[in-house]
């Protein structure tokens, strides 16, 4: 359809001009949209493929932000979706850099998805800028060995969603790095979360095929599957069992989770 308005750009009348002009345009950021979301499925898929072709019983199952993550070109990525009151509905981690840069942000009150979601605006930070856009924020989040954030909104016309993050160990960022985030966060809004056909009560936060549940708490699922067979116990015992040792280790649960599922940590 974008072709077809392009090839009659030249023919007359001068009137329908800008008509289709406007519509080319709109087909060509619509087609943009759904290739952006083929990659990123792709990419996901690839990933699961290889996963279930040669189980180990230790690596955890590929989750869709390390897709994500990966299509970009960063380490780790995050996406957090708000609700109506622009509280936090869901947070979608790749990995646990990006879980504890995200967890940084809740404690210390400040940061790029909170940011982005409140302003509706990109933003991007790398080395000293860090420190200097976010005091109590940046100076943390470096010891995660992150030297480089983008964070873009995922907007509609009228709303922001929430927002798209992305991190880095390189104190840079590519400008071809932007360019994608801002593509793919639009992908993400439109061809991923506009696919959900309900809402959860109260949120208006929709209900999504790739995050069923968020994807950080892949380990803890995995971790309480194998702590309910090893000590012979239901699925909430497993789960006290695992939260008891993350209280008396002052550590995250999926902290502790990873270690279960590499066999670097034993409950039973």
């Amino acid at each position: 359809m974008a072709a077809r308005y392009e090839a009659q750009l030249a023919l007359p009348p001068d009137s329908l001009r800008q008509l289709r002009l406007r519509m080319a345009t709109l087909h060509r950021r619509i087609e943009a949209r759904h290739l952006a979301s083929v990659r990123l499925q792709e990419v996901h898929a690839t990933r699961l493929q290889a996963w279930l072709d040669n189980p180990d019983g230790t690596s955890l199952r590929p989750v869709f932000m390390a897709a994500v993550a990966a299509t970009l070109g960063m380490r780790s990525a995050t996406v957090t979706l708000v609700g109506e009151q622009r509280a936090e509905a869901l947070v979608a981690a790749s990995d646990e850099t990006a879980r504890a840069a995200h967890d940084l942000e809740v404690v210390l009150g400040e940061g790029p998805s909170a940011d982005v979601a409140s302003e509706g605006e990109p933003i991007r930070a790398a080395g000293a800028a860090l420190r200097d856009r976010w005091p109590r924020y940046g100076p943390v989040v470096t010891e995660l060995g992150v030297q480089a954030v983008i964070a873009v909104p995922l907007r509609l016309p009228t709303v922001c969603l929430g927002a798209l993050c992305a991190y880095d160990r390189e104190p840079a960022i590519r400008d071809e790095v932007a360019v994608a985030a801002g593509g793919i966060a639009d992908a993400l809004t439109h061809a991923v979360l506009l696919t959900a056909q309900s809402s959860v009560p109260g949120e208006g936060v929709p209900a999504l095929p790739l995050f069923d549940e968020p994807d950080y708490q892949a380990a803890v699922h995995q971790a309480t599957g194998m702590v309910s067979v090893h000590c012979g116990c239901g699925i909430g015992d497993a789960v006290a069992l695992l939260k008891a040792r993350a209280f008396a280790d002052g550590r995250p649960v999926e902290e502790i989770a990873l270690q279960v599922v590499r066999g670097e940590q034993r409950l039973w």
